[in-house]
């Protein structure tokens, strides 16, 4: 025990004193503010620029409604659209060329074209040179629906004001129901706890598995392990190498657990500072939550690090690794495209027996239990079986550690592997 403590100490060590761990552990909550806080502080600088836009209104009865509908004020309360209109000509091609003219001579913003049958499904054409900005198009085209949709009414004798009134959407308020009974409203809180902690877990599992997987050739191309294996058997080193850098990743994640709790005392004080009127609310998160995602962090990184572990003793390079890589990478991809259907179902059949598969559980039963908690039995029986796999991977791996941490040269084929775990 002495001896596999004393590698989780040097694995620990050396990753924790490296420039590299404590950047990344730095950065890393300054990155996440820096994520929720750059679009808030944009929207209050970015300043919105008045244009003007050229209208040619074929019917001849449209502009004038329009320019109320468009009239949208900035804040310093000019006029966001300034509409300009122009007369439809017999030759509709020539008036369009000189549209065109204005727009690239910047006299325009852009210009609207209104053809006479709009209101029987022809297409209004809006043109610019930059088309890209969706919420002002959208408002343009929603505004020009409004008014013919109410020259429509007119003209068949129906009050546009009434029907509006007659048509008007009705707010669907979502509250979460739990044990404890009805939560306050919830307006998309769920998917982004869930969507967060399995994307946390992902990128875990990838990244210290890789550390592993690292670790492993660096000594191995070394020779470095020739030495530390005169005083220690293979797999002592490989259960410390794993549980060293499991050290890392929890003292990693404190840190940032540490930010976390800092951050949801004092967010939303620090946003009202700077948006007033924003109505800012942490969802609710049960602590059931994150006691299942510590225990699907651990059990997911056993897992998936024995496996790179393995995968690290039969390779001489990080290059070579990438296609021995492809059926775990395969491993954890398939969850995260699986995601949107457990979001839809998480209770289906198709959902349970997703999440009871050892490879996939960490991230899919983890998902589970954020939407809509599952029966304490599938629960246990993912753990059960996800310990069971690792059991099995750790005596697996241990046995190709053993033979693959002192080989060099050619990478071994499929038959000295199944060779390797034969021996005794």
């Amino acid at each position: 025990m002495g001896k596999i403590l004393a590698v989780i100490k040097r694995e620990y060590l050396q990753v924790v004193r490296t420039k590299g761990f404590i950047i990344g552990t730095l950065l890393g909550p300054i990155l996440m503010a820096l994520i929720i806080m750059i679009p808030i502080l944009s929207s209050l600088i970015a300043v919105p620029e008045q244009e003007t836009i050229g209208v040619v209104d074929s019917t001849q009865d449209i502009y004038q409604e329009l320019d109320k509908k468009l009239d949208f004020k900035m804040k310093d309360g000019r006029r966001r659209y300034l509409l300009k209109e122009f007369e439809a000509q017999a030759r509709v091609d020539d008036l369009r060329n000189a549209l065109r003219q204005k727009v690239l001579d910047k006299e325009l913003s852009a210009f609207l074209f209104i053809p006479e049958n709009v209101g029987s499904g022809g297409k209004a054409e809006y043109v610019s040179e930059h088309v890209s900005d969706f919420s002002e198009i959208r408002s343009i085209q929603e505004a020009l629906s409004g008014v013919v949709i109410g020259k429509r009414l007119k003209k068949e004798g129906l009050e546009p004001q009434k029907i509006a009134q007659y048509i008007e959407r009705v707010d669907l308020k979502t509250i979460k129901l739990t044990k404890k009974g009805e939560e306050e409203e919830d307006t998309g809180g769920t998917f982004l706890i869930s969507y967060l902690l399995v994307l946390i877990l992902y990128m875990t599992l990838f990244f210290y598995g890789a550390i592993i997987m690292r670790s492993v050739i660096e000594e191995k191309n070394s020779r470095v392990v020739e030495v530390i294996l005169s005083s220690l058997r293979p797999f002592q080193l490989m259960i410390g190498k794993i549980f060293g850098v499991a050290a890392v990743g929890f003292t990693q994640y404190s840190i940032w657990a540490l930010f976390g709790l800092a951050a949801s005392r004092y967010s939303k004080p620090l946003i009202s500072s700077f948006v007033p009127a924003a109505e800012f609310t942490l969802p609710s998160i049960p602590a059931y939550i994150f006691v299942y995602f510590v225990v699907f962090f651990i059990l997911g990184y056993f897992l998936y690090g024995t496996i790179y572990a393995a995968v690290g003793s039969l390779v001489n390079s990080e290059k070579e690794a990438q296609q021995l890589l492809m059926p775990v990478s395969l491993s954890l991809v398939v969850p995260m495209l699986m995601m949107a259907f457990i979001l839809r179902s998480p209770s289906s059949s198709f959902s349970v027996i997703l999440s009871l598969i050892p490879f996939f559980a960490p991230v899919l039963m983890l998902m589970r239990i954020c939407i809509l908690l599952p029966p304490f039995l599938q629960i246990a029986g993912s753990v059960v079986l996800l310990s069971l796999t690792i059991l099995f991977m750790i005596w697996l791996t241990s046995k190709i550690y053993r033979v693959g941490i002192l080989m060099y040269g050619k990478r071994p084929n499929i038959k000295e592997v199944v060779r390797w775990m034969r021996y005794k």
